[in-house]
């Protein structure tokens, strides 16, 4: 099961514009999650996460949002019904 999130950065100096970082955030996530698959896109803006059950997207994505969090202290993760329809 995948679901698409956009994020927002309060300040645009902390989005991830490397491949590095984001190569970086995603093995965190991957690490510390129950996370399948993510893939982080358009400068760390768009994020992707697959898991195996629908009920364990509450604890996958809290832990997301604070991956962010430490990132961007102001940043916003939402699920945005435009990014996901017709997956």
């Amino acid at each position: 099961m995948t679901r698409t999130y956009a994020v927002k950065y309060k300040s645009k100096s902390k989005m991830l514009t490397t491949p590095e970082a984001v190569a970086d955030t995603e093995k965190i996530i991957l690490e510390n999650t129950l996370v399948k698959s993510v893939k982080i896109e358009d400068n760390g803006q768009i994020v992707t996460v697959e898991v195996e059950k629908e009920e364990d997207y509450a604890e996958v994505m809290n832990k997301v949002v604070n991956v962010f969090r430490k990132i961007d202290d102001k940043s916003e993760v939402s699920y945005k019904f435009g990014l996901n329809y017709g997956k």
